[in-house]
Parts: structure tokens; sequence; C-alpha cells
């Protein structure tokens, strides 16, 4: 038996290793409690015969005394068998791939209680409300588990009655259109807690409770659901910062229940500044959203918006974009886990171009920015299907995401430019028994231009292929959220069409919410998808400079403050080759909020 884990349930305390620490004082009662404590914890592990008892030493410095347990462990108990009786409806093999008693396990007298409200639920998605007897038989050091369910009767729903806390701004229909439970289906308790989470995804309440009422004689299960609604209006605001937008503010505020249409309307703001207090980026939205479009649950949002940028991410030149735009988004749930989103851009861009290298030859300034469109517009249609399984959206430590997208603007869209993109994510998340979370991340995209279109970018060097795509429809990674160490969008500044990423974080809790995280981040750009050689992976460790088309390696240790609105980081990365220009990433810092990924 691990002695960390008994530790964990003693209320008696060791000593401080700090000298002006008070000792902990002595109780009767806490040594009582503590034998019975680990015991119970021994139980847990197969050792049903355990006896624990304390013993108390005087020691020779005054009102100070030794306190030592005395453990009888004893030999550990297996299940030898589980014997399901009465089990028709549910077929009994299936039955026992859910319960946690199984043969050659240690017995742990808490299955018990688990297994039962396990096969309770398992029958209630069947229309039973099954009566379970769980028993053991020990026969020396083996024991027999044995479950007497008597299944009953096939219930189904009877009446759904709703009540509201306080004053009801929401309409009725408007929460019965959310319910799965259906008069006369057959009893189903996912159903209700499905309808529970579809309620709760509204945004309109903060509360829901719902009361299974069973009537036996009717085998009927009518529900009593209580609802709490949220106030009509909110207000956010915030602050973050990230490697290019070392200060970031936004704030929000809507409307949940527009017209009592169940309607949600917000006005969003952002503005975000470098680590110069250089000006990055503006933008102001106005979004209307529909949860029940064409009288189905599908969500769809209209988004109208003005931006205005300055992207420095080419120490060359600034530019500076102003867009005004409308979005319309659809979005179907296809399960409790994915869902498909398609939606239609059109953004009407201005751009100026501000060369930095004032020594540079007028002819030389007017050639780079010739071809280069003042404004143009691009009209886009995206679909995308997403699968999340995490446990946690902010600071996830289990579970799995998935998202493809497919892109396609211009051709029969019309606008400026013209062309397809493909986009594929999956993140990993494996928690360890010691507490600590390995995370893991691919990412993979294309981009195809097609039709004629002038040069986005000023032309120094710049692919034309590339020089087709719009800036920021172009693929660059670099920062905190991509590969730490490098500026933000830095590989390269210019962007390409083929990408490749890949991340890889152990993630070690110290003491509360500090931790640490491990990290190796993989990745780049090249300018063309043929362009990518099997030569360019390779991992080496020397002063030899980077190519362009090379994958970018670095590693480092980061600290972790997780804070209920997401993790504090602060990362230092080292990089095993200097990069095009020479230099290398020594212990580089980088600040941000949120986790990578």
């Amino acid at each position: 038996m691990a002695v960390k884990q008994l530790w964990s349930v003693l209320k008696t305390r060791r000593p401080s290793a700090l000298p002006w620490r008070d000792k902990p004082p002595l109780r009767l009662d806490y040594l009582r409690a503590d034998t019975l404590a680990i015991v119970a914890v021994y139980h847990q592990h197969g050792f049903m015969d355990a006896h624990a008892t304390f013993r108390v030493d005087a020691m020779r410095e005054p009102r100070v005394a030794q306190v030592t347990f005395v453990i009888l462990e004893g030999p550990r108990s297996r299940i030898r068998r589980v014997v399901l009786e009465g089990a028709t409806a549910y077929p009994p093999d299936q039955l026992r791939k859910k319960l946690l008693a199984r043969p050659g396990r240690p017995f742990n007298p808490a299955f018990l209680a688990v297994d039962t409200l396990r096969i309770s639920r398992l029958y209630q998605d069947r229309g039973f409300i099954p009566h379970i007897v769980p028993t053991i038989d020990r026969d020396s050091l083996d024991v027999d588990v044995r479950y007497e369910i008597a299944e009953g009767p096939l219930y189904h729903f009877g009446e759904v009655y709703l009540s509201t806390s306080g004053e009801s701004r929401v309409r009725e229909a408007l929460i019965r259109r959310e319910l799965l439970v259906k008069p006369g289906e057959v009893y189903r308790y996912k159903k209700v807690e499905e309808s529970q989470e579809r309620l709760y995804e509204t945004g309109l309440f903060s509360q829901v409770q719902t009361t299974p009422i069973v009537d036996s004689s009717f085998t009927k299960v009518e529900i009593d659901m209580r609802v709490r609604e949220r106030k009509p209006h909110w207000l956010d605001a915030g602050v973050g910062s990230g490697t290019a937008e070392r200060f970031r503010f936004t704030g929000e505020w809507g409307n949940r229940n527009m017209a009592g249409q169940g309607l949600q309307g917000a006005a969003a703001s952002k503005l975000a500044f470098d680590g110069n207090a250089r000006f990055l980026i503006t933008r102001t939205e106005l979004s209307l959203l529909e949860p029940w479009l064409f009288a189905t649950r599908t969500r769809g949002q209209l988004t109208v918006y003005y931006e205005r940028s300055d992207d420095r991410a080419d120490p060359r030149w600034v530019v500076a974009q102003s867009r005004e735009g409308v979005t319309f988004q659809v979005r179907r749930e296809l399960g409790r886990y994915v869902r498909l989103v398609l939606s239609q851009d059109d953004a009407f861009v201005k751009q100026k171009i501000d060369l930095l290298d004032r020594a540079l030859p007028q002819a030389v300034r007017d050639s780079l920015l010739l071809d280069v469109p003042p404004s143009y517009t691009t009209h886009r249609l995206l679909l995308g299907i997403e699968r999340d399984l995490r446990d946690d959206l902010l600071n996830p430590t289990r579970g799995s995401t998935q998202s493809v997208s497919a892109e396609f603007a211009g051709g029969p869209l019309h606008g400026t430019s013209s062309f397809t993109k493909a986009q594929a994510i999956s993140a990993w998340y494996t928690p360890l028994p010691n507490g600590w979370v390995v995370a893991a991340r691919a990412r993979a995209g294309t981009i195809n231009p097609f039709g004629k279109a002038p040069s986005f970018s000023p032309t120094a060097g710049l692919d034309q292929q590339v020089g087709r795509v719009p800036l920021e429809d172009r693929f660059r990674l670099g920062g905190v959220n991509s590969i730490r160490g490098f500026s933000e969008n830095a590989i390269p500044p210019s962007g390409g069409l083929a990408l490749l990423q890949a991340n890889l974080e152990l993630r070690v809790p110290v003491a509360g919410p500090v931790g640490l995280e491990f990290f190796l981040d993989a990745g780049n750009v090249w300018t063309r998808p043929s362009y990518i050689k099997a030569a360019d992976f390779a991992f080496t460790a020397s002063d030899r400079r980077l190519a362009p088309g090379d994958v970018r390696y670095v590693f480092g240790v980061g600290g972790r403050l997780n804070l209920p609105f997401g993790p504090l980081r602060l990362d230092l990365t080292w990089s095993p080759r200097p990069d095009e220009n020479g230099s290398w990433l020594v212990h580089q810092a980088q600040f941000a909020i949120g986790p990578s990924f």
C-alpha cells in the first residue's frame, strides 16, 4: 500500500519541517478516526482482514509524543466470479463490461454500490426501473459477487410539469421545444439528462432540476422540471495577453431573450497592442443568433463586423488593413459531442503597405508595391465538422478534440481572389496515475489558389502562388499557441500554402494551482505543398542555420498557474539550431493567458 495514499486520509498531521511553525496537537479522537480511515483504504484494495491500531510514546521533550500506527494487512481477496441473476431485458455479457466488479480484480466493497447504480441506469435507458440487491460470498480469499435483478414492467413517459423560480420571461413553448421527453414513449433516463443539457445550452437558465415521479399503477414516469432563469442582459469584459497581442482588451454586451422569442443579440469589441504599445487590431461586431432556424434545432447566426489591423510580422513593412464584412453561420448538432458548421463570409478589405526601410530608392520602393491592390473583396464558403470530448475547455485533463474544415473562396462566389483551403486539427489529453497529463496535438493544412488574381503583398522574394492568396488567409506559424519561442506569425512572415505542426506537452501539478509544463513543438509552413521533402524533417543539433523548408524544432519548460478563467503561463524555449538569420532561441521567455491547446 502506498504510504502517500494513507497520509492523504489521516487527520493527525506530521510536524512541519519549519522550526517556527507550531507542532500539531495530539487528539485521541483523531487517532481513533485515523485507524478507521486506514482500514477503509485497505478494504478498498482487497485487504478485507486488515486491522490498525495506534501507539503513543512519550519523548524526551516535555509535552511532545510520538504516534505510531501499527497495521496488520493480512492477505488480499480477489473477485472469483460475478453473477447476474434475473437479467433478461439487458444481455448479461454487455452488463458485465460496464461493471467495476470483474474476475481477478481485488475486491472493493464500494464496487457494490457503484455497480448497482450503473445497472439501474442501464436498465432505465431501456424503459425499466429495476430493483437490485447486491450480495457477496467469501470463500477464503475468493469473493463471489452476485447482483439479483428484479426488472419489473416496461415504463413509458407521462406528462412533464414545468415550473419557474421568480418572474418568468421565457415562454413555455421555448422550453418545451428543447425537451426530448415525449408522453407515451418508452422511458429512457438518458433523454431526461439530454433535455437538461439542451436547456442549459440555450443560455437562458442558471439552474435546471428534474425529478422523475414513478407511477407504478400505470407504469408511467412523469417528470417534474423546475428551471431558474438567468437575467436577460449580460455585460462581460476581459484582459488577455499573447505573443503579439501583449495587451488585449475585450468587452461584450448582450441580450439572451430578445422580444421574448429566444433570440440572442450581442455587441462585442476588441482592442490589442504589442509589447511596444503599438496598435495591432481593433474589431467591433454585432451579432444575432436564432437557436431554432427553419423550425429545427439548427443555430443560425448573423454577424456584421468592422476590423482594423496592423500586421507587423514582416520586419520590412507594415500591412495596415481595414475590413468590413458580414458572416452568416449555420450550426447543427449531430450528437452530444459532434457538430456541423456551415458559414458564408463576405469581406471588403482596404489595405496600405508602409515600407519600413527608408533607405531604399524610390524606384525600388515602387517596384516592391507593384500590382498590390489597395482594396479587394473575398467571398468564401466554409464547411467544418467538430468533435469535442474534452472534460474541460479551459484546462483539459482527459479526452480529445478533432476538427476538419474545407473552404472555398472566389470562383462562382466572385471576389478578387479564388482559392480552396483544407485543414485538420486533432488533440489528445491523457491523464497519468500520478496526476500528470500528457497532451498532444497535430495539425495539417493546404491551400490551392486558382483563377487569375493580383499579388496581395509586396513582390520582393515572394512566390507567385503565395501572393495570389490574401495575407490573412495564408498559413503562418509562431507564437505561444503554435511554435513557442518564435514571434507571432514569423514562420514565415509572408506565409505559405502548406502547413504541418505537432505539439507534445507533459503537464505536472506541483502544489495547488501551481504546475509545470515540459514541451516539444515542431512544425513549418512551406511555400507550396510540392516543396515538402522528407529531408526537411531531420532533427539535428548544430550551428547550421535553418533553411526555409526545414521543420522548426523547439523544446522548453514553463510555469502554470491554473485559475478559473484558464492557466497563466510563462514559457522558456530553446532551439537546437539557429534560425535563418543566425539567431538562437536561448531561454526565450513568453507569457500567455490560456492553454497552448
